[in-house]
């Protein structure tokens, strides 16, 4: 058995799967999955890492490579078919260290908007 097929151990936190995994993730309930996808791919390329160019280049690849996963499994064709989502590294601005700003289409940024809405609105109603 080579070592990439060896199991690894894992603590009690077990990752949880990708939204774009969810069978699910079709429609409007894309937009949801890809929200947390979003963070979590930036989150996961920017770790440990300094924020400069050269992790910003590293985060922008995994971001463009998550809405190319999204447009592959035809979660909402039209949605994220000729969009983009821009990584900018934001000065540092009192005190804070500098920050990372997400710059969407407006499209797409409304239609996320849109879906975050009606889950809110029919968790509403399940109340």
């Amino acid at each position: 058995m080579n070592s990439s097929t060896t199991p690894q151990p894992t603590d009690s936190r077990e990752t949880p799967p990708w939204g774009y995994t969810h069978p699910d993730c079709k429609g409007s309930s894309a937009f949801l999955f890809f929200v947390s996808d979003l963070a979590r791919v930036v989150n996961e390329a920017l770790s440990g890492r300094a924020l400069d160019n050269a992790s910003m280049t590293v985060a922008q690849d995994a971001v463009d490579a998550l809405v190319q996963k999204y447009i592959d499994i035809e979660a909402a064709p039209a949605a994220f078919r000729g969009q983009r989502i821009l990584l900018k590294l934001e000065p540092a601005q009192g005190g804070r260290g500098p920050q990372v700003a997400l710059q969407m289409s407006p499209e797409l940024e409304d239609q996320i908007i849109e879906a975050q809405r009606l889950a809110q609105h029919q968790s509403a109603l399940k109340q």
